[in-house]
C-alpha cells in the first residue's frame, strides 16, 4: 500500500493506494475521514493521480461532511428526544413502558414499546429489528416493481439478502442473490430503487463498463443525480 498527500484549496489530503485483483478503479471516504484509493495491479500511477485530480472537490466534500458528522452528532443513547432516519425522513425516537415489545411509526414519531424503557440496548435491538423488518419487506417490494423492466434479458427474481456493511451499499452473487445494506431503509425512496435497479443491471453486466452504465441509464436516466444524494448517506464512488 502505498501512500501519498495532495493539496486541495486550504486541505491537504492523504490517500492511500491500493493495488489488488479487481477490474474498476474506485475511491472510499470512510467515516474515519480515511481516503482509499483501490484499483487493478495493471494501472499506471499516472492514471491514479489524474482520478484523484479530477475527484479533488468530491473527496474534500465527503471529507467535510464526516468532519461534520462527528462535531454534531452524538453518541447515539436510544432515548425518547432522538432523530432518527426512515426513508430519508427525520423523526423522533420515543420509548413508551409497555408490557409489549413492538415498535410503530406514527406520524413524526418512531415509538419503540418495552417493559424496559430505560434500557438502551434493549432499545436498540428493538429498534434495528424493525429496520431489518421494514428494509427485507421495502427491497424485495422494489425487486418486484422493477423486475418486469428487465424481463428481455430472461433473468430470474433475485433473492434478496439483508447485510449491515459500512463500505457498500449493495452487492450482487452469481448465486442470484442482491445483497443490500439494512441502513439503505433510512434513504430516500429513489435511492433505494436507484440501488435496486443498479444491482439488476449487474445481473447482466458484471463490470461497470460502457455496456452496464448504458443499461443503467437506459433503466434509470436520472442515476446521476439520485447517487449524488446517496453519497450524502454513504461513502463509496465506483468508476
Amino acid at each position: 500500500m502505498q501512500s501519498d498527500i495532495i493539496r486541495y484549496g486550504n486541505r491537504l489530503i492523504t490517500y492511500s493506494v491500493i493495488h489488488s485483483k479487481r477490474k474498476t478503479l474506485g475511491i472510499s471516504v470512510t467515516p474515519d475521514k480515511r481516503v482509499i484509493v483501490r484499483c487493478p495491479l495493471i494501472v499506471r500511477r499516472e492514471k491514479v493521480d489524474a482520478i484523484i485530480q479530477k475527484r479533488l472537490k468530491w473527496i474534500s466534500e465527503k471529507l467535510s461532511f464526516f468532519e461534520s458528522l462527528s462535531e454534531n452528532i452524538p453518541v447515539r443513547r436510544y432515548v425518547s428526544g432522538e432523530s432518527h432516519f426512515y426513508l430519508g425522513k427525520q423523526y423522533r425516537l420515543k420509548v413508551v413502558k409497555s408490557k409489549d415489545e413492538e415498535v410503530k411509526l406514527i406520524g413524526p414519531y418512531i415509538f419503540v414499546y418495552t417493559l424496559k424503557g430505560n434500557n438502551r440496548k434493549v432499545v436498540e435491538i428493538l429498534l434495528d429489528y424493525w429496520y431489518k423488518e421494514k428494509a427485507l419487506k421495502y427491497y424485495n417490494k422494489a425487486v418486484k416493481k422493477w423486475m418486469p423492466a428487465f424481463k428481455k434479458y430472461n433473468i430470474s427474481e433475485p433473492g434478496i439478502v439483508i447485510k449491515k456493511m459500512k463500505k457498500r451499499w449493495g452487492s450482487c452473487n452469481t448465486k442470484n442473490k442482491v445483497i443490500v445494506n439494512q441502513d439503505l431503509i433510512k434513504t430516500p425512496s429513489r435511492c433505494i430503487n436507484y440501488l435496486i435497479v443498479h444491482e439488476l443491471c449487474h445481473l447482466i453486466h458484471r463490470d461497470h463498463n460502457s455496456e452496464f452504465y448504458n443499461l443503467l441509464s437506459k433503466k434509470f436516466p436520472d442515476w446521476k443525480k439520485t447517487k449524488s444524494l446517496l453519497d450524502y448517506f454513504g461513502v463509496k464512488v465506483i468508476f
